[in-house]
């Protein structure tokens, strides 16, 4: 009994497998008909290649390469801090086993300034993200108020830019302070 079920459910499988394989070729060796091929021309007359969204793009060249430089800036800082970071994990953990104390003394007045700089970073971020988003519904209804939102995060951009070169030159006084070897302080 088991025997005929399975073969039965086997025979139905390999059956619906040939009938799909037949259905596939069969759509395929469908003649194209002269409606098609006109329809087709007809749809390439009307829209050009890149369509409307790229002739609105096309208008905000200028300001679309200048947001990629400021987005490929950040990048760069951005590796230079996690090798500083990692950097600086070497020396911690150096100052740590060495015992010296004065060292982390020295360098909370610079962590502080970090926790700081972070905490003026975060609503920049969050602009930033918003204006993307008002930016990309400012380019969809192609309603004349791209420049603006590209001019806003162009701005918000830059101002982050800077806060990220403030963060590296405070992990660079931090890999001072742990490098020093003779122990002196500043």
């Amino acid at each position: 009994m088991k025997k005929g079920i399975i073969a039965g459910i086997g025979a139905i499988v390999l059956a619906g497998g040939v009938y799909g394989i037949n259905s596939v070729y069969a759509d395929q060796n469908q003649p194209t008909t002269a409606t098609n091929t006109v329809t087709g021309a007809g749809k390439t007359a009307t829209h050009p290649l890149g369509g409307k969204r790229l002739q609105v793009l096309s208008k905000y060249t200028s300001q679309i390469h200048q947001v990629n430089q400021l987005r490929e800036e950040r990048l760069d800082l951005r590796k230079q801090m996690i090798q500083k970071r990692d950097q600086l994990l070497d020396l911690l953990v150096a100052a740590k086993n060495s015992g010296n104390k004065a060292e982390f003394k020295q360098a909370k007045d610079v962590r502080q300034q970090l926790n700081s700089i972070n905490k003026e970073m975060k609503p920049l971020l969050t602009d930033s993200k918003d204006e993307r988003k008002a930016l990309r519904d400012a380019i969809k209804n192609n309603d004349g108020q791209g420049s603006d939102q590209f001019n806003k995060l162009i701005s918000t951009d830059q101002q982050i830019n800077e806060k990220l070169k403030s963060k590296l030159d405070e992990l660079n006084k931090l890999i001072d302070i742990f490098n020093k070897k003779d122990g002196s302080n500043l």
